[in-house]
């Protein structure tokens, strides 16, 4: 394989811009019966529209935090009806002996992953993160590029700064950050990809969704290769055009 050289200096970061959200800490599964222990802390929920409490609790020698709604902590004692939820207002129900209701509890909901990118970011988890590529995704970029992208940083060894480089390489179509071995810089993405690979056809998004290469202990490649390497070359060439 040839050697590409991606000099730090000439590394293109994108910003990644991640929503931040406070914890939310609930129980993890509905327990059957009431969660009973002692209070060892409170603190108002992140959403000031909706008042809620996490109440930390000591049962039987382990701590759990769940959240409650506000109505349900001046049913239990830990603030007084009709007072705004602040640190003042719970100190002195720490200590106190409670038993929650696990009805009561208000459930974290996780955030659906778009499938797409969930899978990539399984994939190549040790290159990147599910938020930064949906971050390229928003910005523009289709998951087969993405894929292509992150194949691409496979074989150069490199990391999620080489990824967010060759990504917005290709949409800017510069690709003078990238030297090859001769010295010189691609000019365009047919040509980056064909130095890089190779002669690896694998780099595709269809390889991904398929899950052939993670079968058969790194076998799938030869898997493919049953319909002399036709139907799945073009197999593939329709999903990457269809996620482009």
């Amino acid at each position: 394989m040839k050697t590409i050289k991606l000099p730090s200096v000439l590394f293109i970061v994108l910003t990644v811009l991640v929503a931040q959200a406070g914890a939310v800490f609930a129980a993890p599964t509905l327990q059957e019966g009431p969660i009973t222990g002692t209070v060892t802390a409170l603190e108002c929920g992140p959403d000031s529209e909706n008042p809620t409490v996490l109440v930390t609790l000591d049962v039987e020698g382990e701590s759990q935090t769940v959240e409650i709604d506000l109505a349900t902590a001046v049913a239990l004692g830990l603030i007084a009806p009709d007072t705004d939820c602040s640190p003042e207002a719970l100190a002195d129900a720490v200590g106190n002996e409670i038993s929650i209701d696990p009805t009561t509890v208000i459930q974290d909901e996780e955030e659906d992953q778009h499938p797409v990118g969930s899978a990539l970011s399984e994939y190549f988890s040790n290159i990147t993160d599910y938020e930064t590529i949906m971050a390229a995704h928003e910005d523009g970029t289709g998951f087969g590029v993405l894929a292509q992208a992150l194949w691409l940083t496979t074989k150069m060894e490199g990391d999620a700064d080489t990824f967010l480089a060759i990504v917005e390489a290709k949409k800017t179509k510069d690709f003078s950050a990238f030297i090859l071995e001769d010295g010189s810089t691609p000019t365009n993405w047919g040509q980056f990809k064909k130095a890089v690979m190779n002669g690896d056809k694998k780099g595709n998004l269809g390889v991904i969704m398929s899950g052939k290469e993670k079968t058969n202990n790194g076998k799938g490649q030869d898997k493919d290769k049953s319909n002399n390497g036709q139907g799945q070359d073009n197999s593939n060439k329709n999903k990457d055009k269809h996620n482009e």
